[in-house]
């Protein structure tokens, strides 16, 4: 079905929260009469969506792959309404990212520069880095590793904190990200049962960080890692729009290296939110039913996420903003403390000087909550898309009631041999004989009011005119005639017995109905 490959409830709150997702083969990205018009899919499932600029109010345009094209005058509606551009590559890996500058302030531009070396940019790696590994560590006590692990995640953290140059934080992170990845080896993935069979076996646990295909983590050789270079290039992506926005270059690094064509700051700055998107993909690894359909391996082995997964993780970024705009608005003010031409900067990102500002003046303090990232819905049995408040589709919960009614009704019996070999009969005595007694006094007393007023009938009237056509009314219509149960209005359908006088009124209007 359309709506499983599309991803029905990911899409629908993301495209409210502003975030369009664009993916598959041949995508088409092109202004027509003054709409912004998206053309993406696959074969059958293909859709063309047109916004308007008045009502779309897009803040986020996510493009994953690379086939297709998008014409200078898209681009240009993007920046007009204030939208963001994000492409994705199939593996994962930011390939671009565009949006409108933000502040313009060539001081601080310049303060950045001179930031590498100094004692600002000491402070900012202390920081970022120092909440990076205090987030490793919270999420290593969730992991099922032995408690050495976790000792040295929580070592590495604590030299951190008392660290006195960049290399020196570097060398604490290094370390707790060597016996922090080592917790999550075994971590197993929930893949439908009947897809597990069909897998490699190393696609069924998180394994080992570093990919065999490059020895680093780029190039995933599984889904759990697959997923995390996913959400990661997502994170990117969000922290260079930041920087852009509070007028930082994102490619002068504080410890990254520069590098050609990448954003060595953004690298720097988004290491403190990582952990957020680590027990992102945990809850992920542990609450989604994966499919063999969710990703494909190439002929090199690198594994790639397939539609709807993909369209479904790139929904999270608006999450990512929020958790990544207090670590760039932070970084900048400690780069602008250093220049004589600047003062405070202003907070674009998480507006938090006019959410301070408004609480003052309420006279209580602002309570800032980040977003939580849903993990996407998906059915339990097979994995495939579901709706809101199921946990099984059509087909699964089919299958479900078939196996598991054979097995229920067989304990059923046995547990009901059981209690009456003992004695304790459900159907007799006990509350249930009580609750019989009280409905048989009702039924006593209504035959007997009735053939006081009425006297008794002959029931050869019953059996000629109104029993014969009783086959062709439904036992329902029977018990909201009568009020009786619907065994007893079974066995009157079937002419083996024959219902009190005071019914054959409402039988015989029943039957005698057009």
């Amino acid at each position: 079905m359309i709506e499983d490959y599309l991803g029905t409830n990911a899409r629908d709150r993301a495209a409210e929260r502003g975030i369009v997702v664009a993916a598959g083969f041949g995508v088409k990205l092109y202004v027509e009469r003054g709409h912004l018009v998206l053309n993406d899919g696959l074969g059958r499932q293909r859709r063309v969506r047109r916004y308007s600029r008045a009502t779309a109010k897009l803040r986020r345009l996510v493009m994953v792959g690379h086939s297709g094209f998008v014409t200078l005058e898209a681009m240009r509606w993007l920046v007009d309404v204030g939208a963001a551009f994000v492409q994705l590559d199939r593996d994962g890996q930011l390939i671009s990212c565009s949006v409108a500058e933000g502040t313009d302030l060539p001081a601080l531009r310049r303060a950045q520069a001179l930031t590498a070396g100094s004692e600002v940019g000491v402070e900012i790696a202390r920081e970022v880095l120092g909440e990076k590994v205090a987030g490793q560590l919270a999420i290593a006590e969730e992991l099922p590793v032995d408690e050495d692990a976790r000792v040295k995640v929580a070592e590495a953290a604590a030299s951190l904190t008392q660290a006195s140059s960049v290399e020196g934080c570097l060398r604490a992170e290094a370390s707790a990200a060597l016996a922090y990845w080592d917790c999550w080896r075994s971590q197993e993935l929930n893949f439908a049962s009947r897809d597990r069979k069909l897998l490699p076996e190393h696609w069924l646990t998180f394994g080992h960080r570093h990919s065999p295909l490059t020895g680093s983590p780029r190039v995933a050789a599984n889904p759990a890692n697959a997923i995390l270079n996913y959400l990661y290039s997502l994170l990117e992506a969000e922290t260079t729009i930041g920087c852009r926005i509070v007028g930082l270059d994102p490619g002068i690094g504080v410890w990254h290296r520069d590098r050609r064509a990448r954003d060595s700051l953004a690298l720097d700055l988004m290491e403190a939110c990582r952990p957020a998107v680590d027990a992102y993909v945990l809850r992920l690894l542990r609450e989604r039913t994966l499919r063999r359909a969710d990703f494909a391996e190439t002929r090199q082995g690198n594994c790639r996420i397939l539609p709807p997964l993909a369209r479904q993780l790139a929904t999270t970024a608006d999450t990512w903003r929020e958790h990544v705009g207090p670590i760039v608005e932070r970084a900048a003010q400690l780069m602008a403390n250093g220049s004589p031409n600047l003062g405070e900067l202003p907070t674009p990102l998480t507006r938090s000087k006019r959410q301070d500002a408004r609480a003052e003046r309420r006279g209580r303090p602002n309570k800032r909550r980040l977003l939580t990232a849903a993990v996407p819905k998906s059915c339990a049995g097979c994995g495939g898309g579901i709706g809101r408040g199921r946990e099984y589709c059509d087909g699964c919960l089919r299958d479900r009631f078939m196996n598991l009614g054979e097995s229920g009704r067989a304990a059923a019996e046995a547990t009901l041999v059981q209690r009456r070999r003992e004695g304790r009969d459900p159907a007799h005595g006990g509350e249930a004989g009580r609750r019989r007694g009280r409905k048989n006094a009702v039924h006593q007393e209504a035959v007997t009011a009735w053939n006081s007023r009425h006297g008794k009938r002959n029931a050869t009237w019953f059996l000629e005119n109104i029993a014969p056509r009783l086959p062709s009314v439904s036992t329902d219509d029977l018990i909201e005639a009568t009020g009786l149960s619907e065994h007893y209005c079974s066995l009157i359908r079937l002419r083996k017995r024959v219902p009190h006088a005071r019914h054959w009124e409402a039988l015989g209007a029943l039957v005698m109905r057009p």
